[in-house]
């Protein structure tokens, strides 16, 4: 046997239709800041030098792909579509609240003009119901209780409350199923998904903790 390698000059990162993202502060940005600093061990990682990590862009494009692979499959068994981006709303207090937001306006000091893109919106016997896909290298171990899965509760908390929905259907892709023992066998997982229902006093209270957040680190204007 001969084996040659050679560079093929695909990228898994590259947009695809529905996939770009409009420039302005993302939700993401606010919420990942946050728990670099609430949990570093996680979530910052550095190298030698003390930089922070790039992003892994082959697991980012993974989820990305998972993403729309999945996606005829929905619309066959479920009423739904991947609606894009959004912005949020102005504060009831703030003296621009009337003006329209639009994803990628300038964000105003109320916190309007954050971008946000659910992954799915099912419509399921007259409810909307968000839909989160994770493609995750974490165990299922304590899902959904474990402090590692705290980010993605923060993140469709942050959705819910500006869509005014309190339910999410979570669809995990395990890659390494439910062990954290690097020395056993990994069994990928595909077959459940979690409905997750919060309270209204959970989204508000996270989506405060963001935006002061926000505030604090310069993102947002100060209130």
């Amino acid at each position: 046997m001969k084996c040659c390698e050679f560079l093929h000059g695909l990228d898994l990162m590259v947009p695809t239709e529905g996939y770009e993202r409009t420039p302005g502060l993302h939700a993401s940005d606010i919420y990942t800041d946050m728990y670099r600093r609430l949990m570093p061990d996680l979530y910052d990682q550095r190298d030698e030098n003390g930089d922070p990590k790039p992003l892994p862009e082959d697991r980012v494009g993974f989820g990305t792909r998972f993403e729309e692979a999945l996606e005829p499959q929905l619309r066959a068994k479920w009423n739904g579509y991947r609606p894009g981006e959004f912005a949020t709303q102005h504060d009831a207090k703030c003296v621009h609240q009337r003006t329209r937001v639009q994803p990628g306006d300038p964000v105003c000091p109320c916190g309007a003009g954050i971008i946000y893109s659910p992954d799915y919106l099912f419509m399921v016997d007259g409810a909307t119901i968000l839909g989160e896909f994770k493609l995750t290298w974490y165990s299922s171990k304590d899902f959904p209780t474990h402090r590692k899965f705290a980010k993605w509760h923060t993140q469709v908390k942050f959705y819910l409350r500006n869509l005014k929905m309190d339910t999410v259907w979570v669809f995990p892709f395990w890659v390494n199923g439910g062990t954290d023992n690097i020395y056993h066998r990994a069994q990928p997982e595909f077959k459940r998904a979690y409905e997750l229902v919060y309270s209204v006093h959970e989204v508000e209270k996270e989506h405060q903790m963001l935006i002061r957040h926000a505030r604090e680190y310069g993102m947002l204007e100060a209130a």
